[in-house]
């Protein structure tokens, strides 16, 4: 292989090490525009499980904190006393795997509220709590046909005839999780709703919440007294219409160019020689891998498609095997050489065709991203808040 040296770098001062560009302005907007849509007498609570989906859970806790949101749910108790130690004792956090005994104390220390998910959590959760100086309320979480997480038919009928055993667990939230919520033409939808409409009459009444996301567009009828934002937070693409798609992307992972190369047609690029030149190539090498969140399913060497980056306004393939710290580009249709220390955009704007590019789901791409890039958090200001419809029918 010969080399392409660039005429000068982009800066005397460039890192090579990657970066997460974290719109909070974005974030901000996304969570008011679903406060919007739903109405006033619906909670938006905010779910910011996996580090908020990667994107740091203290400056995303503390963002949608001062935009009003006063309700949360993390996945384990470890990620609620991080959110607690941040966001200060006014708002409620929801633990969604549920308590076991070695989490306890966490749960009473940081007053986190456990999602009860069988009668045996509920069993665990009262007979680990008698120390506690006020024993926080739980939410219930029925399964109405995920078959993941949840109180089964069985787990619904011991507890709801248990009028003791409800008094002392102190409900104050009922809930489901919508499993085809994206495709509104989904009879799994209606099917869930009239399961937990059903279920949730066999207990006190409470608020209830069934809507994920993508379950906010499915209308009025999901929306109950909160809904659980959690992808819809952070990403555009929620569900398969277009039209119902009113938030933005708010993260970009950005990885500089580390060297430039003029591959001659027939040499091998990367590991296993997984990828042979067709023909006279200038490719990047850029700082950033499968450590850093761009999935080896992005190679073009697993998937048909091929994952990309955006590099001067342009779509630039990846080619060869995504390493662990450094990913092969394919820049030779760019109108002029780039720079060393110019950026590669991965994700952002393109996170869906990204991810379906890579054979996988934004959620993954999203909880992968960053655990190493530093993080440029920033705020735009962007379009001015206007009233919208979706998902009000």
């Amino acid at each position: 292989m010969s080399r392409h040296t660039p005429d000068k770098t982009a800066s005397a001062a460039y890192s090579a090490r990657p970066t997460l560009k974290i719109d909070l302005g974005a974030l901000k907007r996304n969570y008011m525009r679903l406060q919007d849509n739903v109405g006033r007498h619906v909670k938006v609570a905010a779910s910011i499980k996996a580090n908020a989906y990667g994107l740091g859970a203290e400056r995303v806790g503390k963002t949608l904190y001062g935009a009003g949101c006063r309700n949360f749910f993390v996945a384990t108790a470890g990620e609620g006393k991080i959110l607690r130690n941040t966001i200060g004792d006014t708002a409620s956090i929801y633990v969604l795997n549920g308590p076991a005994p070695r989490d306890i104390s966490l749960y009473n220390g940081a007053e986190l509220k456990p999602v009860i998910n069988s009668f045996e959590q509920a069993q665990v959760w009262l007979s680990t709590t008698g120390e506690a100086r006020r024993r926080p309320a739980c939410a219930l979480h029925i399964d109405t046909g995920m078959n993941r997480l949840g109180l089964t038919d069985e787990d619904i009928d011991r507890l709801s005839r248990n009028k003791k055993m409800l008094e002392q667990l102190v409900p104050m939230l009922i809930m489901s999780h919508l499993a085809c919520a994206p495709d509104k033409t989904s009879s799994m939808n209606a099917a869930q709703l009239a399961r937990f409409k059903k279920a949730a009459a066999r207990f006190p009444v409470m608020p209830m919440s069934l809507a994920n996301s993508p379950g906010i567009a499915l209308g009025k009828p999901y929306h109950f007294q909160m809904v659980r934002a959690g992808l819809g937070l952070f990403a555009k693409d929620i569900t398969n219409n277009a039209d119902d798609n009113i938030t933005e992307n708010t993260v970009s992972l950005m990885a500089p160019v580390l060297q430039t190369r003029v591959v001659k047609k027939g040499e091998s690029l990367g590991y296993n020689a997984a990828y042979i030149a067709p023909h006279p190539m200038t490719i990047a090498i850029v700082g950033a891998g499968y450590a850093d969140g761009i999935p080896v399913t992005a190679s073009s060497s697993h998937n048909a498609l091929g994952g990309f980056a955006r590099m001067q306004g342009k779509h630039v393939p990846i080619i060869g095997r995504v390493s662990m710290d450094l990913t092969m580009l394919n820049i030779t249709d760019l109108r002029r050489p780039p720079q060393l220390g110019d950026w590669a955009e991965f994700a952002g704007r393109d996170l869906l065709s990204f991810a379906k590019a890579s054979g996988t789901i934004p959620y993954e791409i999203l909880t992968r991203l960053g655990s190493r890039s530093r993080r440029d958090y920033f705020s735009s200001d962007g379009p001015p808040r206007k009233p919208n419809k979706i998902g009000r029918s």
